[in-house]
């Protein structure tokens, strides 16, 4: 009663009501998640309190005479509202409208965005999105308004859900109109539901979810980015023919369809690599070739930690060397071709511009070539680098930070795992996690290259491809509201690296599962179109290769493969709706037909059985599991049927389990 009271006065305060009597009546079709009438289910018109039962069909009818009909109310003033477990939104005028909800380590778990919302209400319901005990962070705003509210679940450790719940799509955020009645549906093994209604001179069909809450669903019809495909490095790391067959072969191997080589600063392939791996990995199924490279000549750069002869330490590429470093780089395309055969995909000018090398010591985890950009130096970079680069047929990816958050912010990880000590912070911003003072570096002058890439309009042309790395934080960052022209996202490199989770050496089940994790996080938050892992074998003890460093195999590479063998090049991914077990991630995609994969990671060490609706489009017949556990490497079993469009994941603990229909 208290949520309903609230809800009320929040629309109906300040606005203008126009109403008229009519006669009418309300009718509709109860059905089941599978589409399929639900028989003897009871329709109430609470305020009225007019009651029909359907038949055996679903369908039902309530007749009424004399009602008031409610036009559509306009807001008067612009408001953001938690209501129970109800975010609302009060649109005075056009604006984009978010709700962000995260989990107490800062963890995206959901992101709801609507970029042009019009004038009206808008509502965001929590309970349908998440079934869960603990504390969540959520953030919600109206344009560059943001408001930030803590929300804990409140009978039972179950949200309670308001009787005028007017969200009818799955918990997406949704826009509401003037509030006349309650229309209420009860049956047996069903849940009940209840939805506002604005007219009673309408149809309304109503889908019920099976008792015990909310059905996951998995939405064909609601579809997210296009997948290119998964990869990996050979930069210093020669792969020889077996290994060639391991990584891109499709039916045996992990089907990998990226490949990404380096270019030394005189302008060559990497010297310990050689132009046959290139073309062995086209001809074994390797779709696109991507190069990069880590520092230009020691000479023509200033500032660098390893001295004025190293290209080691970092250090700035000096002005007067853009043109000259530009056209080397753009050189190298033509390099590829002439000795392997093959065409250079895209080439990215630098390699982790807010990294410098700076040895052992934590967090620091090694001397190599790097160099570091601003943000304003990687806009003029690129402005340099862009136009001869596709002069030269090949597209542009950058800028490659060694932390996603970079592309899109000056703030850094933290922290690692030994002594708790931050990232490397080079640029020394000094901007981490639970810092209240300000950030040091001046506009330009830190990281957050995404948006000053995209500031500069002759630089964001020239840019074809935004390229990530998920280091330090193993969390992939959403694309930001205010960059509304997107560019495909490629997460070109990531391993377990010195220092920080997952650094290893470890080959076990849950470093599988933590993977798989990452892959996870950057697909469905981050919207990546390609992930690619850094080396194929380890060059000393650690996680950096999906081998470890003595050739024994891990079960991060099969846990990979159930994504990279099954989500191929063309595949979309599309939404999955509804209360997950708190333990299971998952996501699907489709390809051509009725071709779906769903991908199940169970973090937790019991067991979860989760039914899983297909709906949207055509379900396959059957799906396959292919499991990777402390037992099984990527191991096909028993088909499972889909039966009226649902079926059921048998989820063992500790797994990563892959759903391959046809």
């Amino acid at each position: 009663m208290c949520r309903r009271t609230v809800f009320c006065f929040f629309i109906l305060i300040g606005l203008t009501i126009n109403v008229q009597t009519v006669n009418a009546d309300i009718s509709g079709k109860v059905s089941n998640q599978a589409g399929k009438g639900i028989a003897d289910a009871i329709c109430t018109l609470v305020v009225k309190g007019t009651k029909a039962t359907t038949g055996s069909d679903g369908s039902y009818a309530l007749a009424t005479t004399g009602v008031t009909k409610f036009r559509l109310l306009q807001p008067q003033s612009t408001a953001i509202t938690l209501n129970g477990d109800f975010i609302d939104f009060s649109l005075s005028d056009p604006s984009p409208v978010k709700v962000e909800i995260f989990d107490l380590k800062g963890t995206l778990l959901k992101r709801e965005l609507l970029q042009d919302a019009q004038t009206g209400f808008y509502r965001f319901n929590i309970a349908e999105n998440f079934r869960t005990t603990k504390l969540l962070v959520i953030r919600a705003s109206i344009g560059r308004d943001v408001m930030t509210f803590r929300y804990l679940p409140l009978v039972n450790g179950m949200a309670n859900s308001s009787v005028e719940s007017s969200v009818t799509v799955n918990g997406k955020l949704a826009k509401i109109t003037a509030v006349i009645d309650t229309l209420k549906v009860t049956a047996d093994n069903y849940t009940a539901k209840a939805l506002v209604i604005t007219s009673y001179d309408t149809t309304v069909n109503i889908t019920l979810d099976t008792a015990g809450g909310s059905p996951v669903t998995v939405r064909l019809d609601q579809t997210g980015q296009t997948i290119e495909g998964f990869g990996i490095n050979n930069n210093w790391k020669p792969l020889d023919n077996t290994a060639i067959k391991a990584l891109f072969d499709s039916t045996t191997g992990l089907g990998l369809s990226v490949l990404r080589i380096g270019m030394q600063s005189d302008g060559n392939l990497t010297s310990s690599n050689n132009w046959n791996e290139i073309k062995n990995a086209k001809a074994a199924g390797c779709k696109y070739v991507i190069g990069t490279l880590w520092s230009p000549p020691a000479g023509w750069k200033s500032g660098q930690n390893g001295g004025p002869n190293s290209e080691n330490g970092g250090g700035h590429l000096k002005k007067e060397y853009y043109d000259q470093w530009a056209s080397r780089i753009a050189a190298f395309p033509a390099k590829v071709k002439q000795g392997s055969g093959v065409d250079l995909y895209a080439m990215s000018p630098q390699n982790e511009p807010d990294f410098a090398s700076c040895g052992n010591n934590e967090p620091c985890s090694g001397d190599y070539g790097t160099t570091l950009f601003t943000a304003e130096e990687m806009v003029e970079l690129i402005k340099a680098v862009g136009p001869k680069l596709h002069a030269a047929g090949c597209k542009v990816i950058a800028p490659e930070a060694s932390e996603w958050i970079h592309n899109w912010s000056d703030s850094s990880a933290c922290c690692t795992e030994n002594s708790n000590l931050p990232s490397s912070d080079p640029l020394e911003c000094n901007c981490f996690p639970g810092k209240t003072t300000p950030c040091k570096c001046a506009p330009g002058e830190g990281y957050d290259y995404g948006h000053y890439l995209y500031k500069d309009k002759t630089a964001w042309a020239q840019l074809d491809i935004m390229g990530v790395h998920q280091y330090d934080t193993q969390i992939a960052k959403p694309w930001p509201d205010d960059v509304p022209d997107r560019k495909p996202v490629w997460q070109t490199e990531m391993c377990g690296t010195k220092w920080w989770p997952e650094q290893g050496p470890s080959s076990d089940i849950n470093n599988g599962v933590a993977v798989a994790g990452w892959i996870h996080n950057a697909l469905t938050v981050g919207e990546a179109n390609v992930w690619c892992w850094w080396w194929w074998k380890a060059s000393s003890p650690g996680n950096s290769g999906l081998l470890a460093s003595d050739g024994s195999d891990t079960k991060r590479h099969y846990t990979f493969g159930n994504f990279s063998r099954f989500v191929r090049p063309g595949f979309t991914r599309v939404e999955i709706t509804g209360a997950v077990h708190e333990d299971v991630l998952l996501s699907a995609y489709k390809g051509s037909g009725d071709r779906l994969v769903v991908v199940a990671i169970n973090k937790g060490s019991a067991s979860a059985t989760v039914p899983i609706v297909i709906a949207g489009g055509t379900a396959p017949a059957s799906l396959t599991p292919w499991v990777t556990s402390a037992n099984d490497d990527l191991k096909s079993k028993t088909a499972v049927a889909v039966s009226g469009g649902t079926f059921t994941a048998e989820l063992a603990g500790k797994t990563v389990t892959t759903f391959v229909g046809k």
